[in-house]
């Protein structure tokens, strides 16, 4: 076991420089803060090193770490609080290496988000594509990164359970999915309240202030809305992939 006590730490110094989005490309590697995460992380993952509070050692997550052969680190918390991006750490992060793209799964509900800005957002439709067994889950490029640590913290450790990849290009990546028997369906404020249900449904969430663009809305077998049945213009891009995604599970 390792002890790292000073922020001016050459490791502590690199863990910090992971807020950014460049720096986690880079060295190839994120933050799971939190023991949820961090657990979920070290059971389906490649983890690099678990950190924790010196003194608040978690037996289960140390054995966990010993399997994989991470390094285990107690800090001092003022080194949590250097790497930690959340206001109040929660003394246990996990540093995780990034992995190849995972395949999607043949059949059932994607999910495809289209310069969706929130990474919280982001993280809670994981989270929920997760719930409902999705086969996986398509970012554009212009998505927020689902490894920022709003993102990884929002998807309560789905994002190590559910197939996530970034498509460069958005459109030719739907395209491709249409050609594999994949039925798009976009949500959309000028849609139709009902839903088709297919055994490959995949489900396009726009920009929380855009929403699609017309080149995806263009590429949509059909264009859904919800009800709104106050006044609210819309809903929050994450509630709205929630409902339509168990509408989509539930239809077959």
């Amino acid at each position: 076991m390792e002890r790292i006590m000073s922020t001016k730490n050459e490791y502590v110094k690199e863990l910090r420089s992971l807020r950014l989005a460049k720096y986690r490309r880079e060295y190839g590697k994120f933050l799971a803060e939190g023991r949820k995460c961090a657990e979920e992380a070290l059971r389906y993952a490649p983890v690099e090193a678990l950190l924790f509070l010196e003194g608040q050692e978690d037996a289960t997550l140390l054995a966990l770490a010993a399997e994989q052969g991470a390094r285990q680190i107690a800090v001092s918390p003022a080194v949590m609080e250097a790497v930690s991006e959340a206001k109040s750490p929660q003394g246990m992060a996990a540093v995780v290496r990034r992995g190849g793209d995972k395949p999607f799964l043949p059949a059932g509900v994607l999910v495809a988000l289209e310069d969706v800005a929130d990474p919280t957002n982001v993280g809670a439709i994981v989270r929920t594509a997760d719930a409902i067994g999705a086969a996986g889950v398509l970012l554009s490029a212009g998505c927020a990164d689902a490894t920022s640590p709003r993102a990884v913290r929002a998807s309560m450790g789905s994002l190590f359970h559910v197939p996530v990849r970034v498509a460069e290009d958005f459109p030719a990546a739907l395209s491709a999915l249409k050609g594999e028997g994949w039925r798009m369906v976009g949500g959309h404020l000028r849609g139709q309240d009902r839903l088709r249900p297919a055994e490959k449904s995949c489900l396009l969430i726009g920009n929380e202030a855009r929403g699609l663009t017309p080149a995806a809305s263009a590429l949509c077998d059909d264009l859904v809305k919800i009800t709104i049945y106050g006044q609210a213009e819309s809903l929050n891009a994450s509630v709205a992939a929630g409902i339509l995604l168990y509408r989509l599970r539930e239809g077959f």
